[in-house]
């Protein structure tokens, strides 16, 4: 049923491609049936990051296409199709689609702006969109003058001209056809190479054997990949909404885009924009040594504590005795974490860093927060030592949050570490400090908070601005976690299905559609995809044993490696494409991926020993 002034409330699948009708003549509101045909106005595409549950506009009047900004709200009621334009102000110029229409308006006169494109008096009605849904805009001239009314008929104020013609990104017409490659001009390489519709700039680059650094691996997580559009602005995909929020926080102007989720529709040149010696050198097919995998998304819980009152203490005190204290309090407060399932990942001073969720999904707030309890309490016993032993003591304070950091090693050579890195992090490390302030002991973001609400109970919350932010938060003070609220963690890393041993790697929910992730076992890395189904290979190019993870998925199901350029396929191992260390011996040469087989049980992913 055709809803003309409300939006459409449709459930959308995570992956899945959208074409939402424009021309609002589509009988299949609020998606396209091809009626835009011969209309000017073609569909708009888009792709679902994830199910649920999305509002697209019906008025199609929206600002923020396809999804609906309350437009129909606000907008005046234009006029009905049965109108007749005024014949007076008719202006005979030929229709003009990328550029303004000059016209001379009377002033006091009522004019009806074509807003469908099909009318032959452009800019004006001559009721040709009957039956499309869309009727004209009308406005009254205050003053004779010459105005600029819209020809591309996509401007934010209409009816008149706002230049969005000069910056308009052309829309997929799905039932056109599209030539099937395109020309890219490569900068600073010099290089000419060919990109078809349906892939990303990132991509092509690297099918034509250009060096192209992408971190995240072409999910829009980084701006690594990002490029510079030299020519050819109007020829590129609108931005993703990925590719929107990192560009928004960076400051990107519109001719940065991040070559990873940009696709083209025209001939463009780009530049290379992250691109020194180092980086060569890192993508070069002579690099023979092993270059480790860059680290993966994830989604944990950061716990920070702090000593509160240490300085005077060790003040007071020998040093041969601060250290020895400081040891023994460390060597409690780590068995209380790892009791709990969490990993220390670093200490600072006398503060302690504290993941958890990198093992074990499960409860990992409520664990993080019950260790948090259990730390405060140990504390006390501890003091009362420290009383008797030096007749003083001091107390922690602890910060808990939950969110998404990047996991991996940081460094190079023999002084890698494994650590976390992410907002995240900082938030957890400023809640903590907030204690010091509010005279409590521990507090939860509401992030956290809102995972563990049923199972724990609260003194207080707090309201403010954390230091270095804008916006207010809220802060959870937890006394105790309820009864019988933590469940047994103590569940098999291996298990035998019909005789044969697998292996627990990620929880389901940790492997959103379209994601990769790694996951590590005896001294082997595994790289996990889900791409239509959850599919398992070994993270490593049989080319040079070079790591898989920050490589390009392609829509024919294959991946290919990030610094040679051989493609497999990631279900089954084909080799579609090799580039072995002498590319004239291609036949002798080639080699398969490692493909492990994998299967779905107790809300995480199993692959087989």
């Amino acid at each position: 049923m055709t809803k003309k002034d409300n939006p459409y409330s449709v459930e959308v699948e995570a992956g899945k491609k959208y074409f939402w009708c424009k021309c609002g003549q589509s009988s299949n509101q609020p998606f396209c049936d091809g009626s835009h045909q011969g209309t000017g106005i073609s569909p708009v595409s888009f792709l679902a990051e994830e199910t649920k549950t999305a509002y697209l506009c019906g008025c199609k009047k929206t600002s923020k296409p396809p999804f609906c900004d309350g437009t129909h709200n606000s907008i005046a009621k234009e006029i009905g199709s049965s109108l007749e334009p005024p014949k007076a102000v008719t202006v005979d110029v030929e229709p003009s689609k990328n550029a303004p229409y000059p016209v001379e308006v009377e002033a006091g006169k009522k004019y009806f702006w074509c807003k469908c494109g099909k009318s032959r008096k452009q800019p004006f009605c001559d009721g040709s969109h009957q039956g499309s849904g869309m009727g004209p805009v009308s406005f009254n001239a205050e003053e004779a003058k010459s105005v600029y009314l819209c020809g591309c008929k996509k401007t934010n104020k209409p009816p008149f001209c706002d230049g969005t013609h000069n910056t308009i990104v052309k829309e997929i017409d799905f039932s056109s056809d599209l030539p099937k490659v395109f020309t890219a001009k490569v900068e600073p390489d010099g290089k000419e190479i060919q990109i078809s519709p349906n892939e990303s700039i990132l991509t092509a680059s690297l099918r034509s054997n250009i060096p192209h650094l992408s971190a995240c691996g072409g999910s829009g997580k980084c701006s690594t990949c990002r490029i510079e559009i030299i020519q050819g602005k109007n020829h590129c995909s609108n931005r993703s909404p990925l590719e929107e929020k990192l560009a928004k926080k960076l400051k990107f102007p519109s001719s940065i885009r991040l070559a990873c989720q940009t696709k083209v529709f025209g001939d463009v040149a780009y530049r290379r924009l992250l691109l020194d010696k180092r980086d060569l050198n890192l993508n070069s097919q002579v690099t023979h040594q092993k270059l480790e995998s860059v680290g993966t998304i994830r989604n944990v819980t950061i716990m920070f504590s702090d000593i509160k009152g240490f300085t005077p203490f060790s003040e007071s005190l020998s040093a041969y005795d601060v250290i020895f204290i400081l040891n023994r309090y460390f060597s409690i407060m780590r068995e209380i974490i790892i009791e709990n399932g969490g990993e220390i990942n670093n200490y600072i001073g006398d503060a302690i860093m504290a993941i958890f969720g990198l093992k074990e999904s499960r409860q990992q707030t409520l664990r993080a927060t019950n260790a948090a309890l259990q730390m405060i309490d140990a504390m006390d016993e501890f003091k009362e030592y420290l009383t008797k032993a030096y007749g003083t003591n001091f107390d922690i304070r602890v910060g808990v949050h939950y969110g998404e950091v990047i996991v991996g090693n940081v460094g190079y050579g023999d002084d890698q570490k494994f650590t976390v890195i992410g907002d995240a992090v900082n938030v957890a490390s400023r809640i903590e400090a907030i204690n010091k302030d509010s005279g409590t002991r521990l507090l939860v973001s509401d992030v956290a908070y809102q995972k563990i609400k049923e199972s724990v109970n609260v003194n207080n919350f707090l309201r403010l601005k954390l230091r270095g932010t804008s916006n207010l938060i809220t802060l959870h003070e937890i006394n105790s976690i309820k009864d019988n609220a933590l469940l047994n963690q103590n569940i098999l890393k291996e298990k035998e299905f019909d005789g044969e041993n697998w292996i627990r790697t990620l929880p389901i929910s940790e492997l959103q559609e379209g994601e990769k992730k790694k996951f590590k076992y005896d001294e082997k890395e595994i790289l996990l995809l889900n791409q239509g189904g959850v599919f398992a290979i070994e993270n490593k190019c049989p080319h040079m044993d070079l790591p898989l993870d920050i490589g390009q998925i392609t829509d024919d199901g294959t991946i290919l490696c990030p610094y040679h350029n051989s493609e497999f396929c990631f279900k089954s191992g084909e080799v579609r494409k090799w580039v072995g260390l002498q590319p004239k011996e291609v036949e002798k040469e080639c080699k398969p991926l490692s493909v492990i087989q994998t299967k779905k049980d107790e809300s995480y992913i199993w692959i087989k020993k």
